[in-house]
């Protein structure tokens, strides 16, 4: 059995030589430079490609006349009957800068890169046109019309709790069962847990939001789906571009960037400052972000990219308050972390390699690797914490195309390794000063998966993707001091099945199977007095699709999510403990539109409804789980009057939740309503945004099961922004 998947590999590889093939390069009509990652579309034989680099493609036919139909995002599609195919005719595309409607994304997320009227799975992408008009800089900016998607910034608001489904809600920092990519390129580290604050909002070209278990495409830490941040996609032979945001709160944040293109290259280069006062008492500080993307193509046949990031911020830290104190003032600090000067330093660089090249017509391979370091030289919370870690992994597949029965199959093999070492110390804290040492700490965690995965087209309009993939992860926790030391591993096979059908052009009815991994982290096993055993779900969702005139577009998806051995979070005095739960069951139902019905009036709304519940569990069964709202809708509105002048507003509803499993205490509803307004030239942009109109007092971020019942950790209050952006 276990020769199964290569014999078969090989078998496609020698019997694709032989198919014919329409082959083309993509051009933009303006510029003259070549387009990448344009959409490439056979109608009749359900066959398909994306172009490399330089522009160049290659499509098997199954018989002529078929329909040649080419799009990408922000250009007029282009489509064209094919009659004659002459081995060595090559086509020259143009394409025409224009708008273009949903059903035509690439999703560049999934392995392999598909159509969106492919996918299978709910799946959103937001270009930076989709996010004028806000503050674009913290993850709420962003994502926050995405449905199924809860936002959580904290302290500084840099940091951000992010949950897709209910994932992850249970980390007191970072993100946790979302796998987080830059460009394709792992940020999430092979433990399982994301720094998100690495990631630069101010010069994203596109997210890419992946909602529902993806542990079949990326193994353990994706239980609650993926979410990719594209930086560098510019076409220009050269640009500029200068922004500077200040406000409220003694808010700031200066960028610049550089990017150019040619035949057979592209950069793009970002540097940007941010800092703030902050709301509360001790939330102040600072970061700093370096970015680099560099592409070449030595030939018509592959492409290398790489790409680099550093990230330092340093601020403190306001900790969370109770009821009272919340009620009192919520601008204020709490006493433990005046006490201990709670704060953070941190520094985090990543440098990632990708390589791909076309073996012949219908076999591509593609290897990426990366390495990275992340240190916390101070940070004084209940403890002292001093951390320094690195971080490498390398991914390899090799994807065939073939043709079985005149129908296009395209399957996907690889295999992955990724690891993380480095040393954590623990000193007393005595005033915000490192006292005695208290724990010493060498850990190491090895992450190995193979997948393959199979994308069927059965008709034109009907995709059958079928997948799975193995994975084995390896703990070893070193105690320096005591005798706390262990040894463990974790694996599991995860598949995933599902079918898009689109039964007229535009609306595609999707379903899938899919089932999620997610073994504890090590700091979760030291901090548990049990065995803790890994989160397991299984996932069945179906929903719709569709775009329709003026670049209108919905989406509809209903799931039901069981998840055996949830890991539920509890705190004994300062120390977060952690439990397993014997079974949760996540139900829920996601909307969203986004509409330019009405000439120069662009709106989106995004609902999401959560039922998350305790199953068979001794203490809890039947109670809510905590930390996510059963209603959340967001609603945003924008008018443009031809000339340049835009104004619109948000506003987001968060229903009523629990912050602990006994369901007693609660989080009451919220509304936060914020305006903008702005001007646009040719190549000068200005906006003012109020933010909090209505200075409602809520909380942006709570710690669920605090022991001390401090639960809250206030949002922004009012705050007054303004921008400038020059484009060269």
């Amino acid at each position: 059995m276990k020769y199964t998947i290569p014999v078969f590999a090989l078998f496609i590889f020698f019997s694709s030589l032989h198919s014919q093939s329409v082959t083309g390069r993509v051009v933009d009509t303006e510029i003259n430079q070549p387009i990448y990652g344009a959409n490439v579309f056979l109608v009749n034989a359900g066959t398909g490609d994306v172009t490399n680099r330089n522009g160049s493609f290659s499509v098997d036919i199954s018989a002529l006349p078929d329909t040649l139909r080419i799009s990408y995002v922000g250009y007029r599609t282009y489509s064209e009957v094919i009659v004659d195919v002459a081995l060595d005719d090559e086509l020259t595309i143009l394409l025409t800068p224009e708008p273009v409607q949903f059903a035509e994304i690439v999703v560049t997320s999934l392995r392999p890169e598909q159509q969106m009227r492919h996918i299978s799975t709910s799946v959103d992408v937001l270009a930076a046109e989709a996010m004028r008009g806000t503050r674009t800089h913290y993850m709420e900016d962003v994502l926050q019309f995405v449905p199924g998607v809860h936002l959580q910034p904290r302290h500084n608001q840099d940091e951000a709790r992010i949950s897709i489904r209910g994932s992850g809600i249970r980390t007191n920092w970072g993100v946790r069962g979302i796998n987080v990519l830059i460009n394709g390129i792992p940020l999430t580290d092979p433990d399982g847990l994301t720094d998100i604050d690495a990631v630069d909002l101010g010069i994203v070209d596109r997210v890419e939001v992946l909602r529902g278990p993806a542990s079949s495409l990326y193994g353990s830490g994706a239980i609650g789906g993926a979410v990719n941040f594209i930086f560098g996609e510019r076409h220009q032979p050269f640009g500029v571009h200068v922004s500077s945001l200040a406000g409220s709160y003694n808010f700031q944040r200066h960028g610049v960037s550089l990017h150019g293109s040619r035949d057979s290259y592209s950069y793009f280069l970002s540097a940007s400052y941010h800092s703030k006062d902050g709301y509360r008492d001790r939330s102040g500080g600072n970061s700093q972000r370096v970015f680099g993307r560099f592409t070449f193509a030595p030939d018509d046949r592959s492409d290398v990219e790489l790409l680099a990031f550093w990230r330092a911020i340093n601020f403190d830290l306001p900790g969370s308050l109770t009821q009272e104190q919340f009620d009192a003032d919520p601008r204020i600090a709490s006493q433990g972390a005046i006490d201990g000067q709670w704060r953070k330093e941190k520094t985090r660089s990543r440098f990632g390699l990708r390589y791909r090249r076309d073996l012949g017509r219908n076999v591509k391979i593609n290897v990426a690797g990366f390495y990275g370091e992340h240190a916390t030289p101070y940070h004084p919370i209940f403890m002292v914490l001093e951390e320094d870690f690195r971080t490498s992994g390398i991914d390899g597949r090799i994807e065939m195309k073939h043709t079985v029965a005149e129908r296009s199959n395209r399957i996907i093999v690889g295999a992955e390794r990724q690891y993380i070492t480095g040393g954590a110390r623990y000193y007393v804290n005595e005033q915000g000063e490192r006292g005695n040492l208290g724990r010493n700490e060498q850990i190491g965690v090895g992450k190995t998966g193979v997948y393959v995965q199979d994308e069927f087209f059965i008709h034109p309009r009907l995709t059958l993707t079928f997948g799975g993939r193995y994975d084995h992860l390896l703990y070893d926790f070193t105690d320096l001091i005591g005798d706390d030391s262990f040894t463990d591993s974790f694996d599991r096979f995860t598949p995933s099945i599902g079918f898009a059908y689109e039964p007229a052009s535009g609306v595609i009815i999707h379903s899938n199977y899919s089932e999620g991994f997610e073994p504890p982290a090590i700091t979760e096993l030291r901090g548990a007095d049990f065995r803790l055993e890994p989160i397991h779900s299984r996932n069945i969702e179906a929903g719709i699709r569709a775009s329709f005139a003026r670049h209108t577009e919905t989406e509809f998806s209903v799931y039901m999510m069981n998840i055996n051995s949830d890991i539920i979070p509890y705190t004994v005095g300062f120390q977060t403990r952690y439990r397993n739960a014997e079974r949760t069951r996540h139900n829920g139902f996601e909307a969203a539109l986004r509409s330019n019905l009405i000439r120069n009036v662009y709106t989106k709304i995004a609902y999401t409804y959560s039922d998350f519940r305790f199953v068979d569990d001794e203490d809890h069964d039947g109670n809510r789980v905590p930390g996510i709202p059963e209603h959340r809708l967001v609603g945003g509105i924008r008018y443009e009057i031809p000339g340049g002048l835009f104004i619109g507003s948000n506003i987001m509803w968060n229903g009523s939740y629990y912050v602990n499993d006994a369901n007693i205490d609660t989080h009451d509803a919220y509304t936060v309503f914020s305006v903008f307004a702005g001007y646009n030239w040719p190549a000068v942009t200005v906006r003012l945004s109020v933010e909090n109109l209505f200075d409602k007092q809520y909380a942006s971020y709570v710690r669920t099961n605090e022991a001390q019942q401090r639960y809250f950790e206030p949002g922004d209050g009012r705050g007054v922004f303004f921008g400038v952006e020059i484009k060269y």
